[in-house]
């Protein structure tokens, strides 16, 4: 797994508002399975006048295996993690990223620094799940809820069977966080920190719902 970290990074991004340019998305959420050639998304940056922007590729955390690509607004090839363009007064441009799993199962996430004139910076995220199997197909026989996804500061959770246990795991299959439910079938979490989760509940010691779950 290969992870660039800058100490700007550390803070939020802003953005000045009503002066050059706006972006519509900041974090961008994307998934798919282990055969599927790649997934994508995109947002789009606004120029409200005219302006040059260099952009890098600032923090990068992906399986060893995962390739991927940028289009901002034209598409560029496998390896190409920095580049600059000029945008005329008034235009959309396309801003855009390509993971490539390569048969490989796991979650990661891209990070983009937009410098705008030389001055104005913004970051935009790609967080990227590849699973063996749909999310759909993985919950479809439970009846736990689990929302908003991704989630700020309270991740909230409807139809959790009475005496029912869950726990929180993070990436590396530590337990972060665990709750006993007694007879509650509905109940807020706000103890997460942030990152990508696994949330496993359990029923007379036994599994009966696990999900990713997203703390912005």
């Amino acid at each position: 797994m290969r992870a660039f970290h800058f100490l700007l990074l550390l803070t939020v991004p802003t953005m000045a508002v009503g002066q050059t340019h706006s972006i519509d998305d900041h974090d961008l959420f994307m998934s798919g399975t282990v055969e599927d050639g790649d997934i994508s998304i995109n947002t789009y940056f606004n120029a409200i006048d005219e302006v040059e922007v260099q952009w890098s590729i600032v923090e990068a955390e992906v399986p060893e295996g995962w390739e991927f690509s940028f289009c901002f607004p034209n598409c560029h090839p496998i390896g190409v993690e920095d580049a600059a363009a000029e945008f005329p007064a008034a235009s959309e441009q396309y801003l855009n990223c390509h993971v490539y799993p390569n048969g490989v199962e796991g979650e990661g996430h891209l990070r983009m620094l937009l410098t705008t004139n030389g001055s104005a910076q913004d970051t935009v995220t790609w967080w990227a799940t590849i699973g063996a199997i749909s999310g759909l197909e993985a919950e479809s026989d439970s009846e736990i809820k689990a929302f908003p996804l991704p989630f700020r500061g309270q991740l909230n959770l409807e139809g959790i069977p009475p005496g029912a246990h869950i726990a929180f795991y993070d990436q590396a299959g530590a337990r972060i966080h665990e709750i006993e439910c007694g007879s509650l079938r509905t109940m807020t979490v706000d103890l997460l920190p942030q990152g990508l989760f696994y949330m496993t509940t359990t029923l007379n010691g036994e599994v009966i719902d696990r999900r990713r779950v997203l703390s912005l």
